[in-house]
């Protein structure tokens, strides 16, 4: 068994039809089963069975399972793709034996556990491996180094290497006939509608797009996790130390070392969202900020990091930008709590999210000419 992991759009799907393609001789079967569902997966099962010959028509999914066990019936290979939904019960869906192999694609990381020798959790591209494929995607047959190199490792870098962005880029700019300088330009101006259209990568296949293949995992989301990531949004999208949130919860978001004016309403919209984003009937509970980060990291939509003394949040920038832009109408609410959530980060001792907010204050330089005094002290102490 095989299972691939990571976030919406980094090629999981991409890699196993490749791999399907290019050792179709070493299988005598090879299933596409769409994982989404438990109904999809026996139903996926069944029709590909019943489809070898009449001989097959009868049979139940329990029967086709057998059937792909049987070494004498050759080897075959199937492929689960996108089995998200932790709530499958994947086990009683798997053939037995040796003679089938199974592949399993999920951005849910936690599938990894079944099998941990056979887990491949996949990043992002390199800046090398996203400005071969820009090149390569534009028939650009010369290496990079052979021309100049700065708009393609720049469109890279924008498009933060996510394979699926890579490639509606070169979808676009082979349609348009459009350079990547032009694409960039386009990106500043309708970053939206661009990421938003759909691409087929196969002829057998829907249509994806980045910013659909983002959807799909976030409305997956228990409330209370669509909540913290809108809320990090507004953050820098590296590097958030959780020691910030466990800090100021525990003084129930009052402990400001600052009052010097009359709050304004901006900070008790933030206060209050706070308090229900990480608050328990109006306590602290560290176990329920650990279930939302389980829950975005099951999606792959956040990675940790060991920081010194704090976990630190990471989020792709092309995700960090949907996710602000997702719901337009209460967006204030949170930037007015992010504002309040890092200027809670002032303090006069140090703490284990200290080295770690400066990068955030600046990332919110835009707003620094309408913060509230007592904010715009807080900022101007952290840096």
């Amino acid at each position: 068994m095989l299972l691939i992991t990571g976030i919406g759009g980094c090629g999981k799907t991409q890699l196993m039809l490749r791999f399907m393609k290019e050792n179709k001789s070493k299988f005598t079967y090879q299933f596409f089963i769409d994982g989404s569902s438990e109904d999809r997966i026996r139903a996926d099962i069944i029709g590909n069975v019943r489809a070898l010959g009449r001989e097959h028509a009868q049979k139940g999914f329990e029967d086709c399972l057998l059937f792909l066990s049987d070494p004498r019936d050759g080897r075959s290979l199937l492929l689960y793709d996108n089995v998200d939904d932790p709530d499958i019960d994947l086990s009683s869906l798997l053939p037995r034996g040796n003679s089938c192999s199974v592949a399993i694609t999920s951005r849910n990381c936690t599938l990894g556990y079944l099998e941990p020798q056979a887990h491949l959790q996949l990043d992002v591209m390199s800046i090398d491996e996203a400005a071969e494929l820009l090149l390569r995607g534009l028939n650009l047959p010369a290496p990079i180094t052979d021309r100049n190199p700065n708009d393609i490792i720049k469109l890279a870098e924008t498009l933060g290497c996510l394979p699926l962005a890579l490639q509606q880029a070169c979808a676009y700019m082979r349609q348009t006939k459009c350079s990547p300088e032009q694409y960039l330009e386009r990106l500043s101006t309708s970053r939206e509608e661009l990421l938003g259209r759909a691409i087929k990568l196969q002829i057998n296949m829907q249509s994806v797009s980045t910013y659909a293949a983002f959807e799909t995992s976030f409305v997956k989301l228990p409330t209370y996790s669509q909540q913290i990531l809108r809320l990090l949004s507004h953050f820098h999208w590296s590097g958030f130390p959780l020691e910030l949130v466990k800090t100021a919860a525990q003084y129930q978001f009052l402990d400001f070392e600052w009052t010097t004016l009359e709050r304004d309403s901006d900070f008790y919209i933030g206060k209050r969202l706070l308090e229900e984003v990480f608050l328990h009937n109006g306590e602290w509970k560290v176990t329920k900020l650990d279930d939302m980060i389980v829950s975005l990291e099951n999606y792959s939509l956040v990675t940790t990091v060991h920081g010194v003394d704090t976990l630190l949040l990471q989020v792709h920038p092309l995700l960090h930008e949907w996710v602000r832009t997702y719901a337009l109408d209460d967006q204030p609410n949170y930037q007015s709590a992010a504002i309040f959530l890092l200027a809670l980060g002032a303090r006069n001792e140090y703490t284990a999210a200290t080295q770690y907010l400066a990068s955030h204050v600046t990332h919110m330089s835009p707003l620094w000419d309408n913060l509230h005094v007592d904010n715009s002290i807080a900022f101007g102490f952290i840096l």
